[in-house]
């Protein structure tokens, strides 16, 4: 039987309050530890597209305005198109003559700095052009591309690769024009990932961010990267490492950041250099991995894109995987690179290589075949909303 409250002395109850309110004051800390993820939110951008226009885009980007706009890169119409968000409509195009006095190339992909200031890549050697949404200019930029090297690269997915823009030099990847199984290791370690471009004259001078040393220690891996950057951090992913190389602004110095995938093993596969072409698309496209890096300014993260494994696949199953990838994951990292959280999106029908950041969060396609829903006149992004969560 239990005593009644009045029984007890003043000193004994004061015991139990202190002891109460302790109990409660630990189990409120337990309850405010906090992660973040990555939530399907019912918001969506539903963009009708015409005849030419593909519902799997090759290059997507972002831009806050008092007309937000998408632009996509557009390979059937050689065109970078620009739709406007609050219409959801064609706003306008952006073409180029291959050819001639104004002809630069076959267009490979754009980026945009801000409106007057929209980069255009091609295929031309060591040239990128210059010009505005109005089109009332177009100014080549000749780069002088250091010896042995391709590039610059600029990627959109897989593996983003965007031009980093400061003062008026421009930082952009680079990559050693070599067949992936016949590097070694001795030859990676060495290679530099990335050359800063001089707008002014095209001048380039190599960065001093490397590949990590002993990237293949253990076999052969793909030597594939990701590049992204925050205000003060320029930050490399590579395919086969759970770490993250980091260069802190204006440090020459880069260092390794722990950064490992829930979903993927500790250790990550490596390729046999005689592998024949299936069991290179399997390691490529089948294995566990990471691909590409993003950074989210409104909310000061970085998304690292993570390929957990799946059964091997036959080829024409494979070709599919290259745009549709069946299981994904999307790591949420602080601007210091702190693991925050990790969502996976496995048999959602989504599309990790066509994703955008914009105010709301992360925009991400659901023009995936195996949607029941989708309609392939319509370019359609569902909103990911980054939420704190309880753990």
């Amino acid at each position: 039987m239990s005593r009644p409250l009045s029984t007890f002395s003043p000193a004994t109850f004061a015991i139990l309050i202190f002891f109460c309110l302790s109990c409660n004051k630990n189990t409120g800390d337990e309850e405010q530890e906090i992660n973040r993820a990555l939530r399907l939110n019912e918001k969506t951008i539903q963009i009708p597209l015409d005849e030419q226009t593909s519902d799997y885009s090759y290059g997507l980007a972002y831009y806050h305005s008092d007309k937000p706009l998408l632009f996509n890169f557009n390979p059937i119409k050689k065109a970078v198109q620009v739709y406007d968000l609050k219409t959801q409509q064609l706003f306008k195009e952006l073409t180029f003559k291959k050819e001639g006095s104004e002809g630069i190339g076959r267009l490979t992909g754009f980026f945009i700095q801000n409106l007057d200031s929209i980069f255009i890549f091609t295929n031309t050697p060591n040239t990128i052009y210059l010009t505005d949404l109005a089109q009332s200019y177009l100014l080549p930029i000749s780069l002088n591309v250091p010896d042995g090297y391709a590039g610059p690269e600029f990627r959109s997915a897989p593996f983003y690769s965007y031009p980093i823009l400061r003062k008026n030099k421009m930082l952009a990847k680079v990559a050693v024009p070599a067949r992936m199984t016949e590097i070694e290791e001795s030859q990676l370690s060495q290679q530099f990932l990335s050359a800063a471009f001089s707008l002014e004259n095209g001048e380039s001078s190599f960065s001093t961010h490397q590949y990590p040393s002993g990237y293949m220690e253990e076999g052969l891996k793909a030597p594939y990267f990701s590049m992204a950057a925050s205000p003060d951090r320029v930050v490399y992913s590579f395919f086969g490492d759970h770490r993250l190389l980091v260069a802190e602004a204006n440090n020459e110095t880069t260092k390794l950041v722990p950064a490992k995938s829930r979903y993927l093993p500790q250790g990550l596969p490596t390729l046999s250099r005689t592998a024949d072409r299936l069991e290179y698309s399997n390691y490529l496209f089948t294995s566990p991995r990471y691909e590409g890096l993003i950074y989210d300014a409104y909310r000061e993260v970085f998304y690292r894109f993570c390929y957990p494994s799946i059964a091997p696949k036959e080829q024409e199953e494979i070709n599919q995987l290259r745009a549709y990838p069946e299981d994904f994951s999307i790591m949420i990292l602080d601007s210091k690179l702190k693991v925050l959280g990790e969502s996976r999106f496995s048999g959602k029908h989504l599309v990790p290589n066509n994703v955008f950041v914009a105010e709301e969060g992360l925009y991400i396609s659901s023009n995936h075949p195996d949607n029941p829903n989708a309609k392939e006149d319509v370019l359609e992004f569902i909103l990911l909303e980054l939420l704190s969560v309880k753990i």
